[in-house]
């Protein structure tokens, strides 16, 4: 039996129960129909009349406010992610998804404390570490959230950080966990949305950058490796004039379907960009067997938690039909 085909049996045979949940919970994955019916509904307590129906009805249940859609949603999304161990997949792979929330973490303390201001709110429950170890004592940390931390705090007569540092340090460390994490997972569809993740966010810095004028010595501490695109391609084609440089990013393989004038547009950067994860999703959704469809199908419900949060807690901030319609990603996964 060849090496392909004997892991497809093997796929078959690990993953099939998994598999075949998946095709089921997928048809109650939102259809346009329903974006539609969340965009047209004129109130909050109309749009709840729509999520009343859906699988987010018993997660936001009698919500009002903003926090109480945050905490609805957040419960939502462990319980997809509760699917990953269920599942059956490599710890690595749940570690992917998961790790990211321990950075946000980090990211929002480290900001918290060099503002002076508390942390409550701030925290959520969905990484690998426990929310308790994450606000308590820096020792207590593991040490990849801890060296973060370390590295950042002041030590006696300096100032905290900028925001900008921090931002940076945490996403360094970020974007190397999750290339490391998705290689230990020895999942190829995993690698390649790592890479994809690395390329989305050094294209959006760089736009952003060369569109402000921030000289190239700067860009270099902005941009992260283990992307498809090479740091140093990126860093060649910045000397380039801004549409030059446009074109040549819009031309790689890793941005495949994102056109140059997409790309210099003002505004929707973030959602041309992050539409690229949207295709992705829907390219692996297809494979019959192994982990893809489990992934591709957690990966659409995050996205899905993503436009319901976005719609709902615009609609209470007043926004308008179109207001909402333009910050939705590409949902037609």
């Amino acid at each position: 039996m060849s090496v392909p085909l004997l892991k497809a049996v093997r796929d078959a045979q690990r993953y099939g129960f998994a598999v075949g949940k998946v095709r089921v919970l997928q048809t109650r994955i939102f259809g346009a129909g329903t974006y539609e019916r969340l965009l047209d509904a004129p109130t909050f307590s109309e749009q709840m009349r729509v999520v009343s129906d859906t699988i987010y009805g018993r997660y936001l249940e009698d919500a009002k406010s903003a926090d109480d859609v945050e905490d609805g949603l957040e419960r939502a999304l462990d319980d997809f992610y509760r699917f990953l161990d269920d599942a059956n997949l490599p710890d690595a792979v749940v570690r992917f998804f998961r790790v990211r929330y321990d950075y946000a973490n980090v990211r929002a303390i480290l900001k918290a404390r060099a503002l002076g201001v508390s942390t409550e709110g701030m925290v959520v429950g969905l990484g690998t570490v426990s929310t308790e170890v994450v606000t308590g004592p820096v020792a207590g940390l593991p040490p990849f959230l801890g060296d973060i931390v370390w590295a950042l705090t002041p030590v006696a007569g300096e100032s905290w950080v900028g925001a900008e540092a921090i931002d940076a340090t945490v996403e360094a460390a970020l974007f190397a966990d999750l290339v490391h994490t998705a290689h230990a997972s020895k999942s190829s569809t995993l690698r390649e949305l790592a890479a994809l993740t690395v390329d989305v966010a050094n294209a959006r810095s760089a736009v952003r950058a060369h569109r402000r004028g921030v000289p190239a010595g700067v860009l270099a501490g902005m941009l992260h490796g283990g992307g498809a695109i090479k740091v140093a391609d990126i860093e060649a084609a910045y000397e380039l004039p801004f549409d030059e440089f446009i074109e040549v990013l819009a031309a790689s393989r890793a941005l495949k379907g994102v056109t140059a004038d997409e790309l210099a547009a003002d505004g929707g950067l973030d959602v041309v960009l992050d539409n690229l994860v949207a295709r992705f999703v829907r390219r692996v959704r297809v494979v019959p067997f192994g982990p893809e469809p489990v992934i591709a199908y957690v990966m659409a419900r995050e996205a899905e938690v993503v436009a319901v949060r976005t719609l709902l807690i615009g609609r209470l901030a007043g926004l308008d039909r179109e207001a909402l319609r333009r910050r939705l990603r590409d949902l037609s996964v």
